[in-house]
C-alpha cells in the first residue's frame, strides 16, 4: 500500500506556519482543542518561510512529519487543516482504545466521522462559512480596504461584500442547535471554531456589534460608510461560550504573546 493512504495511527510532528493575527489562529485553537504538542513558526503570508511550504506562499500551512509511515506532506487552507487534525485525533484515539482496553477516554469528536449525517452536516456548514462568509465577504474588506495598497480600493465590492457577509450570518445562526448550543447537535465542533473566529473578525472591521446592547456605538469604521450588523442574544451567548473555552483563551495569549515578540521569532508549544 501506498504511504499516501496508510492511515495515521500515532501522534505525529506537527509544525504550523503562520501569523496568529491571521486565519491561523483557528489552527492554534484547535490544536489547543485536541492537546497535543506542536511547533508554531510565526511567518506573514508570501515570506521565504511561508513559501517554503505552500506554493503561493499563504498561510496557513501545517507540516506533518509522520515518522512511522515515513512519510512528510503539508495540508494547507485552515479548514481542511483542521478537519485533517480532527480526523486524525478521532483515528489516533480510537487505535488506542483498540489496543488498550484500560483507555476508556472518550474521543473528543472535534470532526465527526465520515459517511455520517453529523459528518454530512460538518461539511456542509465548513463550506458554507468559508466560501459565503469568509471568501466572498471577510476576505473582500481584507483585500481591497485593509490591503488596498496591494491589491487597490474598490468600495462598491466591500459594500457588496458586507451585504452578502449580513446574509449568509442570518442563515449560519439559524444552524445553532438550541440543545447543544453550537452548530452541531454533538456540540462543539471544528466548524464553530471558523464560524466564531468570522464573527469575532467581523466585530473587528466593524461588521458585527460587539454587544447586544441599544446603547451599541453604530458609528461606522473610518473609511466604510456600512453600519455593523447588530448582535442578537442567541449569537451573542454562542460567541461568549466560544470565549470561554480553555484552548481559545489559551491561543488567545498566544497571539498576544506573537505581537509583543520579535517579528519572525519561533514559538515551540510541548506538552507532558
Amino acid at each position: 500500500m501506498s504511504s499516501d493512504n496508510k492511515t495515521i495511527k500515532s501522534w505525529p510532528k506537527l509544525t504550523l506556519y503562520g501569523d496568529l493575527n491571521m486565519r491561523p489562529f483557528r489552527n492554534v485553537w484547535m490544536l489547543e482543542e485536541i492537546g497535543f504538542g506542536y511547533h508554531h513558526v510565526n511567518c506573514k503570508p508570501w515570506s521565504k518561510r511561508a513559501k517554503a511550504v505552500h506554493p503561493l506562499g499563504k498561510v496557513p500551512a501545517l507540516l506533518v512529519e509522520d515518522d512511522d509511515n515515513q512519510q512528510q506532506f503539508v495540508v494547507v487552507e485552515s479548514a481542511a487543516i483542521n478537519t485533517f487534525l480532527g480526523d486524525m485525533t478521532r483515528e489516533i484515539e480510537s487505535n488506542k482504545r483498540t489496543n488498550d482496553d484500560t483507555i476508556n477516554k472518550p474521543s473528543r469528536l472535534l470532526v465527526p466521522p465520515p459517511a455520517t449525517r453529523l459528518r454530512a452536516k460538518y461539511d456542509s456548514l465548513t463550506l458554507f462559512i468559508m466560501t459565503e462568509l469568509d471568501f466572498q465577504a471577510l476576505w473582500i474588506h481584507r483585500k481591497h480596504s485593509d490591503m488596498k495598497n496591494v491589491f487597490g480600493e474598490a468600495p462598491i465590492a466591500v459594500a457588496e461584500a458586507k451585504r452578502q457577509f449580513d446574509k449568509a450570518l442570518d442563515a449560519i445562526e439559524l444552524e445553532l442547535n438550541d440543545e447543544s448550543g453550537y452548530l452541531l447537535s454533538s456540540g462543539f465542533s471544528a466548524c464553530d471554531i471558523l464560524l466564531s473566529n468570522c464573527c469575532f473578525w467581523a466585530q473587528q472591521i466593524g461588521w458585527l456589534a460587539r454587544s447586544t446592547s441599544e446603547d451599541e456605538p453604530s458609528s461606522p469604521v473610518a473609511g466604510d460608510t456600512t453600519m455593523p450588523k447588530s448582535l442578537s442574544p442567541k449569537l451573542a451567548s454562542y460567541l461568549a461560550q466560544c470565549r470561554r473555552r480553555k484552548a481559545f483563551i489559551t491561543a488567545n495569549e498566544l497571539r498576544k504573546e506573537q505581537v509583543s515578540e520579535r517579528k519572525g521569532k519561533e514559538h515551540h508549544r510541548s506538552k507532558l
